[in-house]
C-alpha cells in the first residue's frame, strides 16, 4: 500500500484572472474540444495516494521517493478525496516546522541545529497544518475521463491548479489520474492540425504572447540563506525563483521540486548559504532551463513539454532575468476565456 498526508481546511477563492488576450491570438477551442482527457491517461501507472492522516516524515518520502510534484489526500473518515499535496504546500511544511522550534509565532533562531528542525518536521501530522494560508478552489475539484481537453484546460487555467485529478466518470472515489499543464502542452506540441491553422500563434515572440502573463520576477542572491529563499517562495507564492550571482547574472534556480530532495535529507539546515543547498540538488544543467524573449511560443511549448523542465527562466538581450514562464502561462495565452458557444 503506497504511503498515505494530509486534508486542509481553506476558504474558498475566485478563479484566477488573465489579461485579456485578442480572439484571433488565441487557440481553436475546437481544437481541445474533440480530444478526450482519456487520451492523456498513461499506458501503464499508478496514483499515489495520501491517507489525510499520515504522520508527515512518510509524505515527504512518498513525494521523494516517487519523483511526485502533486499527490492527492484521502480521508478515510469522509471516504473520499479531499485535497492534493504539493511541492508548493511542502515550502510552506518546512518552514512551519522550521518556525515551530522558536515557538508559536516566534521568528526561528539563526543557528537552530538540522536535527531539531527534522525532528520538528517528522511531528507533524498532516491534519496538524489547517494554519497554512495558501489558497485553493473550495472543494476537490475532479474531472472524468470522458470530460473533454478543453474542459481539463480550462479548469487548469481558470482555478491556476498545479494538476487537475482524473476520475471515472461513474464513481469519484475512483482517481485514475493526476493531470498536470505540462502534460496538455506535450499534447498539443504533437497536434498537427495547431501548427497548421494557428502558425501566426505559434511564432509570436514570447516576450509579446506570454510575458503580459507571468508576475514580475522575484530573484535572490546566491549568498542568501536557505531559509530566505524558501520564505521568499512562500510569501510570494512562487513555484520557482531565479538565483543570481554577484553581478546580477543568473547563477541557479530554486524551485518547489528542489524541496523535496532538501526536506529528505536530515542533515538539510535551513540556515545554510543559498548556493551550499543547491550544491547538493542534481547538476543545475539538468534544472536550469532558459529562453529569450524572442523564442517563439512554439519553441517555449517545445522546451516545457519535457518532463525535466518544471519552467523557464526568461533572459533579455543582456541576460538579466525578466520572467519566469510555466506550463500554466503558456496554456493561459493559448486558450480562450470560457468554452466556446455553439448553436
Amino acid at each position: 500500500v503506497p504511503p498515505p498526508i494530509l486534508a486542509y481546511r481553506l476558504p474558498p477563492t475566485q478563479p484566477k484572472e488573465y489579461p485579456p488576450r485578442d480572439v484571433e491570438n488565441t487557440m481553436d477551442a475546437h481544437i481541445l474540444e474533440q480530444h478526450e482527457i482519456f487520451e492523456l491517461l498513461p499506458t501503464h501507472g499508478k496514483v499515489v495516494t495520501l491517507d489525510a492522516d499520515l504522520p508527515m516524515k512518510h509524505a515527504l518520502a512518498a513525494l521523494a521517493s516517487h519523483g511526485a510534484t502533486c499527490l492527492p489526500v484521502w480521508d478515510s473518515a469522509l471516504q473520499r478525496f479531499v485535497d492534493v499535496f504539493s511541492c508548493t504546500d511542502l515550502v510552506d511544511i518546512v518552514l512551519f516546522a522550521h518556525r515551530a522550534l522558536a515557538g508559536a509565532g516566534a521568528p526561528p533562531a539563526a543557528g537552530a541545529a538540522a536535527g531539531d528542525a527534522q525532528t520538528a518536521l517528522e511531528r507533524c501530522h498532516l491534519r496538524d497544518l489547517h494554519g497554512l494560508k495558501r489558497p485553493r478552489p473550495a472543494g476537490f475539484l475532479m474531472a472524468s475521463v470522458d470530460d473533454s481537453m478543453l474542459h481539463g484546460a480550462l479548469m487548469l487555467k481558470q482555478h491556476a491548479l498545479e494538476c487537475l485529478p482524473i476520475g471515472d466518470s461513474a464513481c469519484s472515489s475512483s482517481l485514475l489520474h493526476l493531470l498536470l499543464p505540462e502534460q496538455l502542452l506535450a499534447f498539443l506540441a504533437t497536434l498537427p492540425e495547431l501548427r497548421t491553422s494557428h502558425g501566426p500563434l505559434l511564432e509570436e515572440p514570447v516576450g509579446k504572447a506570454l510575458l503580459p502573463l507571468c508576475r514580475q520576477p522575484q530573484t535572490v542572491r546566491r549568498d542568501a540563506s536557505l531559509l530566505e529563499a524558501l520564505g521568499l517562495l512562500s510569501a510570494e507564492r512562487l513555484h520557482a525563483l531565479p538565483v543570481l550571482d554577484a553581478s546580477g547574472a543568473l547563477f541557479d534556480v530554486l524551485s518547489s521540486r528542489d524541496v523535496r530532495q532538501l526536506a529528505s535529507n536530515p542533515a538539510t539546515d535551513l540556515a545554510i548559504p543559498l548556493e551550499e543547498a543547491l550544491r547538493s540538488l542534481p547538476p543545475k544543467d539538468s534544472r536550469v532551463q532558459t529562453c529569450a524573449l524572442s523564442d517563439t511560443v512554439a519553441t517555449a511549448i517545445t522546451r516545457l513539454a519535457d518532463p525535466e523542465a518544471a519552467q523557464l527562466v526568461c533572459l533579455n538581450d543582456a541576460g538579466a532575468v525578466c520572467a519566469v514562464v510555466t506550463a500554466s502561462a503558456v496554456l493561459a495565452a493559448l486558450l480562450p476565456s470560457s468554452p466556446p458557444h455553439h448553436g
